[in-house]
């Protein structure tokens, strides 16, 4: 089943409304979400630190992908020469070829660019290439060292909420691949000590609760 996932973040809600202009003339259903995500106390007038989030369906990620690359073609000729990118070496305008989820649509239309009036064309088999094997690496799931692990079951029997919260972690969360295919961050594995980590510090949490709040009020009577 399809879900509205997050497609791009940007700081504020003028860029993404620009944006979402994109995806309006392609007919892409989308929908901008205020992400609220850290305190940040050195905003006097707005403490929390916001993004806007644009959000899509998974299955028109690839589309939404090519119709933004497709935007920032026609406007290659209208940038700087001063761009950071004409600095460049070849092999760090590849590495943008090779890893697109890393930077802009622009920045992957130019590298493409800068790379063919050195002589250097990209051919769109190669691209297709590149971003198969980029999903297939992005798609391999994380582990964690016995270190680690040991460290987080004896966390989650000293300080049970860190407990919880990386319990959490491990087991259940999931990142998004540049196709929209939603993944386990971690490997089975990890994933099972995470559930295994979340249920310690869980029952921790709730013999604490009635140890320290219920069984004295029962007592009373």
């Amino acid at each position: 089943m399809q879900e509205f996932l997050t497609f791009k973040t940007f700081p504020d809600n003028e860029t993404a409304l620009d944006f979402a202009e994109v995806l309006k003339q392609q007919n892409i259903n989308y929908f901008i979400e205020e992400d609220i995500l850290v305190f940040d106390p050195s905003y006097a007038n707005n403490p929390l630190n916001k993004d806007y989030a644009i959000k899509i369906m998974s299955g028109d990620f690839i589309r939404a992908t090519k119709a933004y690359e497709d935007y920032f073609f026609t406007h290659l000729d209208q940038v700087d020469s001063d761009y950071y990118l004409f600095s460049f070496s070849v092999e760090e305008l590849k590495d943008i070829i090779v890893k697109p989820d890393e930077w802009g649509s622009f920045d992957y239309q130019l590298a493409q660019k800068i790379l063919k009036d050195k002589g250097l064309e990209v051919s769109e088999e190669q691209k297709l290439a590149y971003k198969t094997q980029r999903n297939k690496e992005l798609a391999k799931p994380e582990n964690e060292s016995s270190s680690n692990v040991l460290l987080y079951y004896i966390l989650s029997l000293l300080f049970f909420p860190l407990g919880m919260i990386a319990g959490w972690i491990w087991a259940y969360s999931k990142k998004t691949l540049p196709n929209g295919q939603r993944i386990y961050v971690y490997d089975t594995t990890v994933q099972r000590h995470g559930k295994r980590i979340l249920t310690i510090a869980t029952l921790l949490f709730i013999l604490t609760i009635y140890w320290k709040i219920i069984g004295p009020y029962i007592h009373r009577f």
